[in-house]
């Protein structure tokens, strides 16, 4: 039996110009920042839908952030 959920990989976002690239193992997939923009929303929504589905009432905070001035 084949699992459809994703095996552990490198993933990673960055931006090229205007586009942002999502890298997720040896892919690269390239799109507009709106198309990344709507992919993040559904994301959100789909992952918190799949939280509630599995019991998880918890609130966790969490951030992004770019710590280059911080040495």
């Amino acid at each position: 039996m084949t699992s459809s959920l994703l095996s552990k990989q490198r993933i990673a976002v960055d931006i090229e110009g205007e586009l942002v690239k999502l890298s997720i193992g040896n892919t690269d997939i390239k799109m507009p920042y709106e198309a990344a923009l709507q992919l993040s929303q559904w994301l959100r929504v789909r992952g918190k839908e799949a939280k509630k589905n599995a019991g998880d009432v918890s609130r966790h905070w969490s951030a992004i952030g770019i710590l280059e001035g911080l040495r």
